[in-house]
C-alpha cells in the first residue's frame, strides 16, 4: 500500500479498455453459443457447459476492466476514500 500520490498509468488505462471491449465481444459470442446449444441439444450438454465457461471468462474480463478503469480514474482525478 502506497502512502504518496500514485502516478497515472497508460498501461493500466489501455489494459482496462482492452478488457472491457474483449468482455463485450466474448459475452455476445457466448450468448449466441448458449442459444444455439440450447436449441440443438438442450440442457446438460457439453455445448451449454462451454457457453457457461465462456460467459464466466467474459464476466471476469468485465470485472477486471471495470476495476482497472475505476482505479485509473481515481488516480487521475485524485479521488481518495
Amino acid at each position: 500500500m502506497t502512502n504518496g500520490p500514485q502516478k497515472q498509468s497508460t498501461l493500466r488505462w489501455l489494459t482496462g479498455i482492452v478488457s472491457l471491449v474483449t468482455a463485450l465481444v466474448v459475452l455476445a459470442g457466448s450468448f449466441v453459443q448458449m442459444v444455439r446449444a440450447l436449441e440443438d441439444t438442450g440442457y446438460g450438454s457439453s455445448g451449454v457447459t462451454a457457453a457457461l465457461i465462456w460467459m464466466s471468462v467474459g464476466g471476469g474480463l468485465l470485472g477486471l476492466g471495470m476495476a482497472l478503469m475505476i482505479w485509473e480514474l481515481s488516480v487521475r482525478y485524485n479521488i481518495r476514500h
